[in-house]
């Protein structure tokens, strides 16, 4: 008995060891659905993550906004109340303006192109070390889609935009762009848009194939114009405030766990996107492919627009390195 107190009293001798034998569980919140690929890839994640932790790290995933609207989980990441978010980068814009460079209008020809940029040095220490002193910890870039417009009615030209309440991610770039296209950009929650679709509030929206089937957005706009207008990417964050109260097995875990769950996203996005548009045109849906010449020279003109508002120096560099 002697000697088990004595070991006992050890151990409360030394923080380091009682907080790294205490389990630890992340609230992690997304707007997206619960089939969506990347709740999937998330669940995936929070499996490895208790794997790799022997039980002793866990992360709750809580999706279709269960947590807040899109911004107030930002706001509550950044504060550390919530530990994490996987959503839009396009969302972090709010916060760090300098990730506004992603959303320009057709700056990479397709997904490989996209992970060698955000895997790359320029978005390391452009992008990822700027979240960090705004008080986000980027895991991980997790999916890059690529964005067409569907609406109430059919979009077989830009000119037939003209004046349409196309529902965007409150974010400047996509703001600048569907104004450029003759349209009228009306922010607003991504909960809100099946009602706002359904009511008449708005005349569309725009998301990838994938989404627009799995939010059911499918069933109140049933046109759907292929524009390839711009990326998304979806990413990991967690607050840099509790990334920096885990020890650094538990940050190795963490890091680890998500990977594990970006390449259960991958998987399932490749599966899904080859029959996304196959399954949208057997549900009825009427698909337009419009002449884009006019959508790239509507795309690029917002380029300026970004340059005054993100540096000349740091828009060259993306649009190099994408090109790269």
């Amino acid at each position: 008995m002697p000697r088990r107190r004595h070991i006992l009293a050890a151990s409360l001798a030394l923080p380091g060891l009682a907080i790294a034998q205490e389990a630890r569980t992340l609230r992690i919140g997304s707007a997206l659905d619960p089939q969506h690929p990347i709740i999937i890839g998330a669940r995936a994640m929070a499996e490895r993550l208790d794997t790799l932790s022997g039980g002793r790290m866990k992360a709750n995933i809580f999706p279709s906004s269960q947590l807040g609207a899109q911004r107030e989980m930002w706001q509550n990441v950044q504060a550390g109340v919530l530990d994490g978010v996987i959503d839009a980068s396009a969302n972090m814009v709010n916060f760090v303006s300098q990730f506004g460079v992603l959303d320009l209008p057709y700056l990479v020809p397709d997904t490989a192109a996209a992970f060698r940029l955000l895997d790359g040095p320029v978005a390391e220490t452009e992008l990822v070390a700027r979240a960090a002193s705004a008080g986000f910890r980027v895991v991980n870039f997790w999916e890059v889609t690529f964005r067409n417009i569907y609406t109430r009615r059919p979009v077989g030209a830009m000119a037939d935009l003209r004046g349409l309440k196309i529902r965007v991610i409150p974010n400047p770039s996509f703001i600048a762009l569907f104004r450029a296209l003759g349209a009228a950009p009306t922010p607003m929650a991504f909960g809100e848009i099946y009602t706002a679709l359904q009511q008449g509030v708005i005349d569309g929206a725009e998301n990838d194939n994938v989404t627009y089937l799995s939010s059911r957005h499918a069933e109140v706009a049933r046109n759907l114009a292929i524009t390839n207008h711009m990326m998304l990417v979806n990413t990991f964050v967690v607050s840099e405030r509790q990334f920096a109260r885990l020890s650094a097995e538990q940050q190795g875990w963490l890091r680890a766990a998500s990977l594990a769950g970006r390449a259960a996203v991958t998987a399932e996005r490749e599966g899904r996107e080859g029959r996304a548009l196959t399954d949208i045109a057997a549900s009825g849906v009427t698909i337009t492919r419009p002449d884009l010449a006019p959508f790239i020279a509507a795309g690029r003109r917002t380029y300026e627009q970004s340059e005054e508002r993100l540096g000349r120096e740091l828009v060259a560099r993306f649009a190099a390195a994408a090109q790269g």
